[in-house]
């Protein structure tokens, strides 16, 4: 018998700056928090670790399945999160129409989702803040990470640049997914190509003991290609540079300097008639200045001001080919400016009650070059207000301004040392609105800014929770109801056209929304054993009455948005099998979304069946179940001080659930449905890490 040298890898020792109690006894209510280690053992699809997908196990946030773009939170849209990677924004937060995020897992050291508005320095959607950061690369070892799966692929290197002063990190992914598409129960999605990439990097400078400096890079590029006809490019090129100054011991600045530019370009030449081709996008300048001051260990302090300049582009249509008969149309960009100041104090008020309250004040203010048109209202007008006239404003004109003011609180009260009771009340204001006539968005939504047609959206939202802790924070119980009222909502007229369509203003409609809920999590924390359960009861509800009928929906009585979904259930488990072995599983439930179905047809002359439709999502799509299970199998005990990995064997829809991901109704009234990933998804993944 011979003997070996090894090693034994033990649980990882994880230090944060929060404890294992911190759901019982941080401030801040709807706080989901999500380290990276904890996602990375969830189920994968393709190997790909996703800090979005596994946000959407927690209550509260869901999607609508497979091929979705971005997420929802208690009942919101897509469109009402502000999504932050290191300060800049990101508004499109998937790769390949939601199979992927947009975020390396392997750069990400902080996921923080605020379900509501969270602290007063943050402001701009009426939904949720997803405020993601980077990690910082390794300033003493030269270090070489990655992974090599069915689909991608992907490397991430980090060391220092002057040894304790200056480090780099740099990341990157590619895909290779043709097959993938080919393989999918979809004969379009047969028949097509898709790629994309990202790459991150990030810079860090120490100045001095009181000063240093972050630098922020991204940059991604899809691409996707429909049947051969249909074409769609779309990317992020992001940067964020942060600088961080230490007065005292009780003093501390962050200035915080961003760009954010997301560009589209859709093409179809199906019909050679109707081929064209699309163009939108929209650009971000933003500047943060926040200020701390921690008056005592109890009680911080943080005021700031943030500006943002806003360039949106509707969208510039234009005829592709020598047939087509589009017209062609080039929408006027938008500009606005949005300021806000706010103030923000975390107190502990005693050993059992604390405090965390704000106040945002926001402003909001559109300037020319546009022009804006002023739409028809009156009785008679039965589908479409038409264009009675229009104003062009020269460039720094002012064509329309808004402000409001944002108060925001939670308070904590501990009943026991492991038992809390939160309550909050945020008030956020939107001022920019995603444009879509799809339940999940896609490439060829757009942003309208508020103006002289559209108004701010604004919300105001109540929670009260109670968190528990038992076995020393071994186990983990929370209830949570939350109750949303929702201003301004909108929605579209009958036979509204968004594409193209730079009189769009006057087809949207603006009335009243409200969502509730109750939210509820048990969660293990420890043992071979570990995981949570989630399940959250849901409403979502819009309401649409004018005295005009043709702003009214559904007689003007509330209805399901279309994100309702009342029951959502998530179940993760990891379990491990041994010292090398670690089986993970995560199942999810929800109720089918809400669909307009036709209810009779009849025929007359040539027409051989028009379609009479019931109200507005009055029936639903199927409900939606899937099980997920992945294997992973970490290195041996022989110890190689150079290599270290593991192998990843993940199957994503165990049991081939045809899900539905839209039912759609022929012209004689019969119903498809369209199943995305309709079968059973094995795949095999490498990671690995290198060090010197």
């Amino acid at each position: 018998m011979s003997l070996f040298s090894g090693s034994l890898q033990l649980d990882e020792l994880v230090i944060t700056a929060e404890g294992q109690d911190a759901n019982v006894q941080q401030r801040v209510s709807g706080l989901e928090n999500m380290n990276i280690e904890t996602i990375k053992q969830l189920p994968t699809f393709m190997g790909e670790v996703d800090p979005v997908k596994s946000l959407t196990t927690m209550p509260g946030i869901s999607t609508t399945g497979e091929l979705s773009s971005g997420f929802n939170v208690r009942g919101g849209e897509t469109g009402q999160n502000l999504i932050l990677q290191d300060g800049a924004i990101i508004y499109n937060p998937t790769h390949l129409f939601g199979f992927y995020s947009a975020f390396n897992s392997d750069m990400v050291s902080d996921v923080n989702l605020y379900k509501g508005g969270g602290p007063a320095n943050f402001g701009g959607r009426i939904s949720s803040v997803l405020d993601i950061k980077l990690r910082h690369g390794d300033d003493e070892k030269y270090k070489v990470s990655g992974g090599v799966g069915l689909v991608s692929s992907r490397l991430t290197a980090e060391g220092p640049i002057l040894k304790n002063k200056a480090s780099f990190l740099i990341g990157g992914r590619t895909s290779y997914t043709n097959w993938l598409l080919h393989s999918l129960n979809n004969i379009d999605l047969n028949s097509s190509a898709a790629a994309f990439y990202d790459m991150n990097a990030k810079l860090l400078y120490r100045i001095s003991d009181k000063d240093y400096l972050t630098g922020s890079f991204y940059i991604s590029h899809d691409d996707f290609n429909l049947s051969g006809d249909s074409q769609y490019d779309w990317g992020n090129n992001n940067f964020s540079l942060e600088w961080n100054h230490v007065y005292g011991e009780k003093t501390l600045s962050t200035l915080t300097l961003s760009s954010s530019d997301y560009t589209v370009e859709t093409s179809t030449t199906e019909d050679e008639q109707e081929a064209f081709e699309f163009d939108n996008g929209i650009k971000n300048l933003s500047a943060k200045f926040e200020f701390l001051y921690k008056m005592h260990p109890k009680n911080s302090l943080t005021a700031g001001m943030e500006y943002n300049k806003i360039e949106s582009e509707p969208g510039n249509l234009r005829p592709l080919g020598e047939f087509s008969i589009i017209d062609a149309v080039d929408i006027n960009n938008q500009h606005a400016n949005e300021i806000a100041i706010f103030l923000q104090d975390d107190w502990d008020l005693g050993a059992r009650l604390a405090l965390s309250g704000g106040i945002r004040y926001s402003m909001f203010r559109r300037v020319g070059a546009d022009k804006v048109y002023s739409f028809e209202q009156g009785i008679d007008v039965l589908r479409k207000p038409e264009v009675i006239d229009s104003t062009f404003y020269n460039s720094g004109d002012l064509i329309d301004s808004f402000s409001g003011i944002e108060p925001r609180f939670s308070l904590r009260y501990l009943l026991t040392t492991n038992s809390s009771i939160k309550m909050s009340y945020y008030r956020t204001y939107q001022y920019m609105h995603l444009i879509s006539n799809t339940v999940s968005a896609t490439p060829q939504d757009y942003y309208l800014a508020s103006g002289p047609n559209l108004d701010p959206q604004y919300a105001d939202q109540y929670s009260i929770g109670y968190f528990k802790n038992i076995r020393e924070n071994q186990y983990q119980f929370s209830g949570e109801f939350y109750y949303k009222d929702i201003y301004n909502a909108i929605d579209f007229i009958e036979g509204a056209e968004i594409l193209g369509n730079e009189e769009l203003e006057g087809s949207l409609i603006q009335g009243k929304g409200k969502a509730y809920g109750l939210e509820v999590q048990i969660k293990k924390n420890e043992g071979r054993l570990n995981g949570w359960i989630s399940y959250t009861y849901s409403r979502s509800l819009r309401k649409y009455q004018s005295d005009f009928e043709y702003q009214t929906v559904n007689d003007g009585k509330y209805y399901s948005s279309n994100n309702d979904k009342p029951h959502d259930l998530s179940l993760v488990l990891n379990y491990k099998l041994g010292a090398r072995l670690v089986l993970s599983a995560n199942f999810s439930y929800s109720t089918g979304r809400p669909i307009t179905v036709p209810i009779s047809k009849f025929s007359y002359d040539k027409t051989l069946a028009a379609l009479r439709y019931s109200d507005r999502n009055a029936y639903r799509i199927p409900d939606y179940h899937r099980l997920d299970l992945s294997l992973t199998l970490k290195q041996g005990l022989r110890k190689d001080r150079l290599l270290r990995g593991e192998w990843v064997f993940s199957i994503f829809n165990v049991y081939g659930r045809k899900n539905a991901y839209s039912v759609y109704f022929i012209d004689s009234g019969q119903a498809r449905k369209l199943s995305i990933l309709g079968s059973m998804f094995p795949s095999i993944t490498y990671n690995f890490k290198l060090a010197k």
